[in-house]
């Protein structure tokens, strides 16, 4: 695993590719098109770490995935021959057919050479959390980055996607805690793939990027998943349902109340493709990636630059589409 740690002018560059969406082997041409974009982007722009924020694969037949595990490891090569540090977490896509979390992270472990070290790797309920260290010239913790894995599907009346479980949250606070990072010097950053519900507040005051995501069409799920009553369907259908939307889970279990007692800039997600937003909500940035993958919906691929400047102590970050240089 490869240490992290500031360039000799005190600059560090993230690139954050999410909803990848790989799916077929031998590759498709949508995915052979993703992948030479995302080796373009990287030629050009040289970045410290790379994240990928969830929805790496396809994991069940209809979405075309024929042997999600050698799609998986094909990526795992790929990312070898990139020779960046890499960083990744799962999203509800990912392990929903023939694959586990499990059987990713063996493939992870065992092939993939050039991971970015982790630190305070924790397990709760098969997912994986971990912590990236980002070191000054003096050898001194400036940055923290937490990966956290946001899970799939409840599959419960509570709520259709997994929310943040508190246990995640207990080692978020004991991560900061140890670290000294309760205060109010924000420079530290979270990646994970389904957005917390403060995401629905933070599309009140966006910064840049697009707030395009079909919320009533997303919402077919919430009746081909639950077995509601007639009275119930009547209902739903007679709602008020915005016309733009953030999918995230609805039962909110409290992790932004602890962002905001910790030293986070920003957190970074995934999932709805046509939201590419960046926002503040209670004076943290809440922002999602840009979809990457053509194998997937959404007009606009790309990738998301995050820019850590320890010399102005600046953290700025901005969208780049593959389709405008």
């Amino acid at each position: 695993m490869i240490n992290l740690k500031y360039d000799q002018d005190n600059q560090f560059k993230i690139i954050q590719f999410t909803d990848l969406h790989l799916a077929s082997v031998p590759s498709n041409d949508k995915d052979t098109k993703t992948y030479e974009n995302i080796k373009r982007l990287l030629d050009i722009q040289r970045p410290n770490l790379i994240v990928f924020s969830g929805d790496i694969i396809d994991s069940i037949e209809e979405h075309g995935a024929n042997n999600p595990a050698v799609s998986f490891e094909k990526f795992i090569n790929f990312l070898n021959e990139l020779q960046i540090p890499v960083a990744i977490t799962f999203g509800n896509h990912d392990s929903e057919g023939q694959v586990s979390r499990d059987d990713l992270r063996k493939i992870c472990n065992e092939k993939l050479t050039c991971h970015a070290k982790k630190s305070e790797v924790n397990l709760v309920n098969g997912r994986e959390n971990y912590i990236l260290e980002i070191k000054d010239s003096e050898d001194n913790v400036r940055n923290l980055v937490f990966m956290v894995d946001s899970g799939d599907y409840e599959n419960e009346e509570y709520s259709y996607y997994a929310w943040v479980d508190l246990e995640q949250i207990s080692w978020f606070n004991q991560v900061n805690e140890k670290y000294g990072h309760t205060g109010t010097n924000k420079s530290d950053l979270i990646f994970q793939h389904i957005p917390l519900p403060e995401y629905w507040q933070a599309s009140e005051d966006i910064i840049a990027g697009d707030f395009k995501e079909s919320f009533a069409q997303n919402l077919e799920w919430l009746e081909q998943s639950q077995d509601l009553d007639n009275q119930s369907q009547t209902k739903l259908k007679n709602k008020s349902i915005p016309e733009y939307g953030v999918c995230s889970p609805e039962l909110n279990s409290g992790f932004f109340i602890q962002m905001l007692k910790s030293n986070v800039w920003g957190m970074f997600v995934g999932h709805d493709h046509n939201n590419s937003f960046d926002s503040i909500y209670k004076g943290i940035h809440l922002v999602y990636g840009q979809s990457t993958g053509y194998n997937s919906y959404g007009n606009k691929k790309g990738a998301r630059v995050i820019n850590l400047d320890a010399k102005n102590n600046q953290i700025s970050t901005d969208i780049i589409l593959f389709d405008e240089f």
